[in-house]
Order: structure tokens, then sequence, then C-alpha cells
């Protein structure tokens, strides 16, 4: 693929993929998924890859051209439009950058599970399943916190505070 027109249509406009209707923020959303497999499908389905992915380009400037027709003269930004952009930019800078979320360690996972009274007859499945990283064995210290294994043919736990 050559070029891919929505996108040089909105930089020449200088226009965000934020600013644009769901919908078609959601087309240019599945177009990048698309075009990120181009290059791990096999020779015979790229051309047919080639080809959805220029209809679909297409029909995202189509929907623009729809939707900001009366906005946009030969391709250039009237004010208002430019208003939004520059409004949406300044919002942008001002909004605080996301935090990372940090995962929860094993001592926050098992705190938990005190708190909803789940500390009896608890599955190893159950601890992998919340992200428990420990190995458990017979008698595992995981901070504030004892886990000791109570079946000998079941991987079964119980949870006690130290």
């Amino acid at each position: 693929m050559k070029k891919i027109e929505h996108q040089i249509f909105l930089k020449r406009n200088g226009l965000a993929t934020k600013l644009l209707l769901q919908p078609i923020q959601e087309k240019i959303e599945i177009f990048d998924r698309m075009h990120a497999l181009l290059d791990k499908v096999s020779v015979c389905d790229k051309d047919a890859l080639i080809d959805e992915l220029e209809a679909l380009d297409l029909e995202i400037l189509e929907d623009i051209d729809e939707e900001y027709a009366d906005q946009l003269e030969h391709n250039e930004i009237t004010e208002e439009l430019k208003e939004k952009q520059v409004a949406f930019e300044k919002v942008m800078e001002d909004a605080p950058a996301p935090k990372p979320k940090k995962k929860p360690t094993d001592e926050d996972i098992i705190n938990e599970l005190v708190k909803m009274g789940r500390t009896e007859n608890i599955g190893r499945s159950t601890f992998r399943d919340l992200g428990v990283k420990v190995a458990l064995g017979w008698e595992t210290i995981i901070g504030k916190y004892r886990v000791t294994r109570t079946s000998v043919f079941r991987y079964r736990y119980e949870i006690e505070r130290i």
C-alpha cells in the first residue's frame, strides 16, 4: 500500500483523530489494526488485505468529507474547526498524564481475600487467577499473612494473619 489517504488528509488539515466523530474514529482504529497485519499475512492474502485497506481508506475519507464538508473549504480548515482544534490541544496539554497502574503485590491480593472473608478452602488455581506470583508450599509467608496448605491430595489453602 503506497499512501494512506485519510492520514495525509488529516495531517494536511492539522486535524486530530480525537476530534472526529466516534464512528469515524472506530473505522480509523480498525484500519490501523488491519494495516498492522499487513506484514504478518502470507503473500496470497496480502493482495486481498491491501484491497480491503484501500476500500476502507476511501470510506474513511468519504465519511470525513460528508461530516465536515461545510467546515472544510478546499482542504482548508475554517475558523470554527480551527478553534475546536486549538481548544482540544489546550485541554490535552493541561490534562495530567495518566498514572501507570501498578500491579498489586502478592500481599495486596491476600489482603483483599482477607477483607472479603475468603480465608479457608482456597484453591491454588484461585491464587494463580488472582495473580499471586509466589510458589505456594505447605506453609508460605506472604507479608503479614501465612498461607498454609490444608489438604494432602488437593491444593487447598488457608490464610491466617501472623
